[in-house]
């Protein structure tokens, strides 16, 4: 927007009277609203002084059209299931190997809440000793801290 006529025709949707702002006001709404500071704004206008920019955004008919063009330039972003059920189902088409396509279901059965999350059991220990005194133990101290036998990190056989 960079004209008073392209501004002028924003006015009846912003709720005010089309000769509620000077061109000058116009200016300073269109350069606040553009991302510049009030008082670079209002430089940009042709204000005084930054005092007479500030006082001049705080006129409730510059807070409304400086809202109303926020407000249009806002962007929605719009995100639902479907577009993630859609770009999952993009991904498994894309997929090359079956662990790609494997990862891609799971996505989707979690997106969709087809399975409950694992619960991991939590194990609280308490240990009455410093780090230094922890680094010092051996493995079978340290496994008798947690409750374990020396027997607890030895692989054990498929066919046991």
């Amino acid at each position: 927007m960079t004209n008073s006529t392209e501004f002028k025709a924003h006015v009846p949707y912003m709720g005010l009277e089309d000769s509620r702002l000077t061109v000058q006001q116009e200016k300073l709404v269109m350069l606040i609203c553009s991302g510049m500071t009030i008082a670079a704004a209002g430089r940009g206008a042709g204000y005084a002084s930054a005092d007479t920019a500030y006082s001049a955004a705080k006129l409730p008919q510059i807070k409304t059209a400086v809202a109303y063009f926020k407000e249009q330039m806002r962007e929605e972003v719009k995100f639902s299931h479907a577009n993630a059920h859609m770009m999952y189902m993009d991904a498994y088409q894309a997929s090359a190997t079956a662990t790609e396509m494997k990862n891609t279901v799971d996505s989707l059965v979690k997106l969709h809440g087809l399975v409950a999350p694992e619960q991991q059991p939590q194990v609280s220990i308490q240990i009455n000793a410093t780090s230094k005194q922890l680094e010092r133990m051996s493995d079978e101290e340290l496994l008798s801290l947690a409750g374990k036998n020396d027997k607890y990190l030895e692989p054990v056989a498929a066919n046991e």
